[in-house]
């Protein structure tokens, strides 16, 4: 009799320990590491076509809720030249939005449990579903994958059903960011190699990185917008010339000269500060050698 109650208090003492392993596991479980977005950080697909690089080359803070802008290099193997833009925003409650100046598509919820669904981007009745989370190696480290579908919903319906589509499925792991994306008919896209906060995994290119080297004109749109009261407007010259920048107002007055003096090929950034400023509407002007651009603006007191 003995012997037996003996047995039961040891595999209760062994099931509230694995079940209190597993709490504190759950609880350590940092929902930003499935997205590690540290300046430096990159990563090397594959998929049908050519090899594609992403690397983070800096962030920004948006002042209007903190969240966190990330800015990526981005190129491919047929075309080696660099491009950068903020690709991802990331805020304080585990959510990710891609491509922020236009979209602002709600990618991923870091955080969100198995079944757990939000909208990516209403106007599109796209949404997103983590479908398993479950423990596997990745380039021999045991850690946790979160799979998540992302669905488009029949006209009319406001959930998930029988009539919503499958288009794809994407695979985060912890500590690695996105290791996969697939549909089921095409080759998928695989993570072939990274390097996180300082550590490679797996086949990472080795040689040095492309020089960005700017083929045309552009003047970006500030970021923040609505700002306040500092923004950043960014700009890249394909040829060496005289450059200057300026803000204006509604009425035509100028605000204030950002740049004027002569500046080599490449990509700028400038920040602008309307602490004087009233709210409102501005315009930021550049003016080259060769040609002249103007973009609208708003700053939100």
């Amino acid at each position: 009799m003995k012997t037996k109650e003996v047995k039961v208090e040891l595999l209760i003492i062994i099931l509230f320990l694995f079940g209190f392993n597993n709490y504190i596991q759950a609880q350590e479980l940092d929902p930003y590491q499935f997205f590690p977005a540290n300046v430096g950080d990159r990563w090397e697909y594959t998929y049908a076509g050519p090899d594609l690089f992403y690397s983070i080359a800096r962030d920004s803070i948006d002042t209007k809720d903190s969240s966190r802008i990330i800015f990526y290099d981005t190129w491919t193997t047929y075309n080696p030249i660099k491009s950068r833009y903020p690709l991802y925003r990331i805020d304080k409650n585990y959510n990710v939005f891609n491509d922020p100046l236009r979209d602002n598509r709600h990618l991923y919820k870091l955080d969100a449990k198995v079944d757990e669904w939000w909208i990516v981007m209403a106007a599109e009745r796209t949404v997103a579903k983590v479908l398993d989370i479950s423990q596997t190696y990745i380039f021999g480290k045991l850690t946790t994958v979160k799979t998540i579908g992302f669905y488009r919903l029949a006209p009319g319906d406001t959930v998930i059903n029988e009539n919503s589509i499958l288009d794809y499925w994407e695979k985060l792991a912890y500590g690695f960011g996105k290791i996969s994306r697939e549909n089921g008919a095409t080759q998928p896209l695989l993570l072939r190699g990274c390097r996180i906060n300082g550590v490679t995994y797996g086949t990472v290119d080795v040689k040095e990185e492309p020089r960005s080297i700017p083929s045309e004109f552009i003047l970006y749109q500030n970021y923040p917008n609505p700002f306040n009261p500092t923004t950043v407007i960014g700009y890249q010259l394909s040829v060496t010339g005289h450059v200057t920048l300026r803000v204006y107002d509604l009425l035509g007055r100028e605000i204030a000269t950002l740049v004027n003096k002569e500046e080599q090929v490449g990509k700028y950034e400038v920040k602008f500060d309307g602490g004087g400023l009233t709210s409102g509407v501005y315009f930021y002007q550049l003016i080259t050698n060769q040609t002249m651009k103007t973009i609208k603006m708003i700053l939100q007191k």
